[in-house]
């Protein structure tokens, strides 16, 4: 397994290969669930659809930010999943869009971490992680104007390597 993020939702899209690259443990598909892969752009109607669906759970209509829909067998959504991807031993980060959508979802909104991945990979998944100590290491009006950042004109906040470690479920 290599440590591009594109991989990593590819193999989470295909729970078989994911399981294959991990070993014998099950994970999400043992629940007999589905997942649609959004990572590189909305299906049509699952947008819609995820807005509708937060919604009627209370959300406040932060624009879905996701790298997968996990639906139940009946097709219904269960969750909203994020993927971060480290081959080191380094803080994971989102920047705000995603810890928007974080907090507006809650418990709906996971994170799954792998950690190690370019030596032995480590699942974690991350339910809630919105009650991780996030800290904005990057906010969004230190970046100075015309100043190249991965992630535009967005903070980004990190949570420790360890804290993510003791927080997730290992698969």
């Amino acid at each position: 397994m290599t440590n591009t993020a594109t991989t990593l939702r590819t193999l989470i899209a295909t729970w078989p290969d994911l399981q294959a690259a991990l070993g014998d443990r099950p994970i999400h598909g043992a629940q007999g669930r589905a997942v649609t892969y959004v990572g590189d752009g909305w299906p049509a109607g699952v947008g819609p659809e995820v807005v509708a669906w937060g919604r009627s759970r209370g959300c406040a209509g932060v624009r879905p930010t996701c790298d997968l829909v996990s639906r139940h067998t009946d097709g219904s959504i269960a969750r909203l999943i994020e993927v971060k991807g480290r081959g080191a031993q380094t803080s994971i980060s989102l920047p705000d869009r995603q810890r928007n959508a974080m907090l507006d979802y809650g418990v709906d909104w996971w994170l799954y971490v792998a950690l190690n991945c370019t030596t032995t990979p480590e699942l974690r998944i991350i339910e809630n992680p919105s009650r991780l100590p996030w800290r904005l290491f990057t906010p969004a009006a230190d970046i100075p104007a015309g100043s190249y950042r991965r992630v535009s004109a967005e903070g980004v906040w990190h949570v420790g390597h360890d804290v993510a470690r003791n927080a997730g479920q290992l698969t």
